[in-house]
């Protein structure tokens, strides 16, 4: 059976309008999108050109309106024609969608519907699959996209260890990897230097209550938490990112060690209160390191 003899079903709203004056048929699962010349032509050059040629070819028996066979799926067809219609909201059912949708995009030349795709797909997507991501950036040209994915990736431990292949390493280039690690090691580099500066800088006041400043009682957070600086620096290195300074062990051990070694209550307190402020002075200066480092293009 030929695809025009194929059985058809129509599309599910907005895509079951009669009124449109053009449909778009999936040869893959034989659906029918009715849209309209107008929406495709404003997306789409290659739409545009198309309909400027004589359609002679298929035509729908019920309405007499052209169809023209489309290789994508419906789900492909359905996801990249919303991103085309406005006030209409797209979503990716999951990565390989997303994906189809771009390749389609590029194919038919909509660059609106194309960077509307990569929006989505990061707002979806990158939290969980940045590596998956990166490769998928840089399979389609995307530097700036392939950087912030890159970014993300730096919440990966250890990340170039065969333990951490990915869907879509097979489909860049050894260099766009090669980038990658280079990104994730110099941004360590930088994290790390960080801490270096603090531990050897006046960064820890001594804190004491003012029974004990009277008493001439001193507690000072110093040891602890050049201890914590320089533990955390070396997780730093192989993991850049706010979270491991948020995660380290060593900042409960230094928390447990401050509190252990002093005997006044307001001070324990005020110790905690300290070395929290501390860690959020040390995340915000990481964060400004690893921001000025550059994405290798």
């Amino acid at each position: 059976m030929s695809d025009a003899e194929e059985p058809t079903t129509t599309a599910k709203a907005p895509f079951d309008n009669l009124d449109g004056d053009i449909i778009l048929r999936s040869t893959i699962d034989h659906v029918d999108f009715h849209t309209f010349k107008v929406i495709l032509s404003l997306m789409s050059p290659v739409f545009k050109d198309m309909f400027t040629l004589p359609q002679n070819g298929l035509q729908s028996g019920a309405s007499s309106v052209s169809v023209i066979p489309v290789a994508e799926s419906s789900a492909t067809l359905k996801s990249l024609l919303l991103l085309c219609y406005p006030a209409k909201t797209s979503t990716f059912d999951n990565l390989d969608n997303a994906k189809a949708v771009m390749e389609a995009s590029k194919k038919y030349d909509m660059q609106e519907a194309l960077n509307r795709a990569v929006d989505l797909v990061i707002v979806q997507f990158l939290p969980d699959h940045a590596l998956e991501l990166y490769a998928l950036f840089c399979q389609f040209g995307l530097q700036d996209h392939a950087g912030i994915a890159a970014t993300q990736a730096l919440e990966i431990k250890d990340l170039g260890r065969p333990s951490h292949v990915f869907n879509g390493l097979r489909n860049i280039t050894g260099f766009d990897y090669h980038r990658l690690l280079a990104y994730h090691q110099e941004c360590g580099v930088a994290a790390q230097e960080v801490g270096k500066s603090l531990s050897s800088g006046d960064h820890h006041r001594i804190l004491m209550c003012a029974a004990c400043a009277r008493d001439r009682v001193i507690y000072s957070a110093s040891s602890w938490v050049n201890e914590y600086v320089d533990k955390s620096g070396k997780e730093l290195l192989i993991r850049p990112c706010e979270s491991t300074l948020l995660e380290s062990a060593y900042y409960i051990h230094a928390i447990i060690k401050a509190i252990e070694g002093t005997k006044c209550y307001v001070c324990k307190y005020k110790l905690v209160e300290g070395i929290e402020g501390f860690r959020a002075f040390y995340i915000a200066q990481v964060k400004e390191a690893v921001a000025k480092v550059s994405f290798p293009c």
